[in-house]
């Protein structure tokens, strides 16, 4: 009864307010932004029933063993956004780049394959109010797997216990979605709430025709800094030698999602803003400091050299073309991002870096390049669990699905699949993705970390995308910033006691 009450409240508190918060956090993005895509899209759902039964309607699961099925039979229910919802079941070809995907029907063949006695039903659904809609369909009790749903921490069963059973999937992957629940542990603790399937690392994108003509010295992951990124980008800052254009150093995570920028500085510059408590309310969140000052005034730095289109979100309307006039832009879509290289034929006018490593603290020398991923989870209500378990191990291990995912050319979190990227793309792309997804921590996510948590504290995210967008524009100082955000903090966990 617990989760139920707290899912309740939830919903309850989004009620009131939907109005406010509509629309903030993902800002419209597409999912190769490591945001989500299609947003005004109808729901679609590709089952035999509506996926709308109560938990009293909903078939029972056959208890008695079927063979080579390990025992299972019955219906599974899949629901949620990403993931499914960009290939849809038959696939699609993108009109840009040219390049086709296979649909989902790959995943639910295989699946019959392996077990036959056990339907899967997938309603996929729009990212308008995707946590609202997910929140409500576990109510019904008649939903096993949420997808894309590790976030939601009260719907979703934790997963400590399953991996102790089956150890090998968690030496399988790269990344975990990895959250934190006082009603289990400590919130210095982190618990696996949902399997990553894919992974969206955070990339750099050199245009070495601009460098070039600069005369300036390409980047190495390994090597560059802060500083450089900065000298860099002010170099590659006005009209080019050659060919007598304006060009600009730096194309950053989209104005809309300014709080994506601010992840990745505050993890280089060791921004460790929180002292956890067991629990939020004995949790410390010490925002105002010499640290996050630099950091917000970094970034406001490094905006000078952005195009005057960037606010608008505009800005990247050349990139990756001919046309493209920045010098260096930072993605969370890079996948995407060498698809429209690839289709223009331009493998040799671009590279892929990682962002300059963390200084100092206990990651201190791995890339601030952070990770999104596209992750299922087990939702607490379903009355079957172990097979919801079972679905999840086989889309992070069973081969024919790693395949399908690299053909739909996404990066599997699985490890050995993941270095098949060599085959999809140049050894120098594939090496510059493979560096940051092999040398990241399993715990080390965009959505939970000790420099940032957009789980846990209210508005932070949207007030980060705030205060940076009204810093570069200069309406607002770091010193006004901290405290707009500080405020908004204080009340938040003043609420918690």
């Amino acid at each position: 009864m617990k989760n139920y009450k707290k899912v309740l409240a939830m919903i309850l508190g989004m009620a009131m307010t939907v109005s406010l918060f509509a629309g903030c956090g993902n800002s419209g993005k597409k999912s190769g932004e490591s945001s989500p895509q299609a947003e005004n899209a109808p729901a679609q759902e590709e089952s035999a029933s509506s996926g709308t039964e109560s938990k009293e309607e909903a078939p029972e699961v056959e208890t008695e063993e079927a063979e080579g099925t390990g025992g299972f039979s019955g219906t599974l229910k899949l629901y949620g956004p990403g993931l499914f919802t960009d290939v849809g079941p038959d696939g699609n070809t993108d009109i840009v780049t040219g390049v086709s995907k296979p649909g989902y029907n790959v995943v639910v063949d295989r699946w019959k394959e392996l077990y036959p006695d056990v339907e899967l039903q997938i309603e996929t659904i729009p990212w308008d109010n995707w946590k609202a809609a997910c929140q409500t369909a576990a109510l019904s009790g008649d939903v096993d797997i949420i997808i894309h749903g590790s976030s939601i921490v009260p719907i979703c069963e934790p997963l400590s216990d399953y991996l102790e059973k089956d150890p090998q999937v968690k030496d399988s992957v790269g990344m975990m979605a990895m959250r934190k629940n006082s009603d289990i542990a400590p919130l210095s603790e982190y618990i696996p709430y949902g399997l990553t399937v894919t992974v969206n690392p955070v990339m750099v994108v050199v245009d070495k025709e601009i460098f070039e003509h600069y005369g300036l010295e390409l980047p190495d992951s390994e090597t560059w800094t802060l500083d450089d990124v900065m000298e860099l980008a002010k170099a590659a800052t006005g009209t080019d030698p050659v060919t007598g254009k304006q060009t600009y150093g730096m194309g950053m995570i989209e104005a809309a999602s300014a709080n994506k920028n601010y992840i990745w500085a505050s993890r280089a510059f060791n921004n460790t803003i929180y002292e956890w408590g067991d629990s939020l309310a004995t949790t410390n969140v010490n925002f105002v400091n010499d640290t996050t000052k630099e950091v917000l005034n970094y970034l406001t730095e490094l905006s000078r050299y952005a195009s005057p289109d960037y606010m608008e979100g505009l800005d990247k309307a050349n990139a990756y073309t001919e046309d493209n006039n920045l010098a260096i832009m930072i993605t969370e879509s890079a996948y995407s991002a060498y698809n429209t290289i690839k289709a223009a034929g331009l493998e040799d006018k671009y590279m892929f870096a990682a962002l300059p490593k963390i200084q100092g603290g206990e990651f201190d020398g791995i890339t601030s390049s952070h990770m999104g991923d596209w992750n299922m989870a087990i939702c607490n209500t379903s009355s079957q669990k172990d097979l919801a378990w079972e679905f999840l191990k086989f889309m992070v291990m069973d081969e024919v699905v790693q395949q399908w995912l690299l053909d739909t050319y996404s990066i599997p979190a699985n490890k050995e699949a993941s270095a098949k990227l060599g085959e999809y793309m140049p050894d120098d792309y594939a090496a510059a993705i493979s560096y940051v997804v092999n040398t990241s921590p399993l715990e080390f996510s965009a959505s939970a970390n000790n420099c940032y948590d957009s789980s846990n504290f209210g508005t932070f995210a949207n007030d980060l995308t705030t205060v940076l967008n009204e810093m570069f524009q200069g309406n607002m100082d770091a010193d006004a910033a901290m405290a707009y955000v500080k405020k908004n903090l204080d009340d938040y966990m003043s609420t918690l006691n």
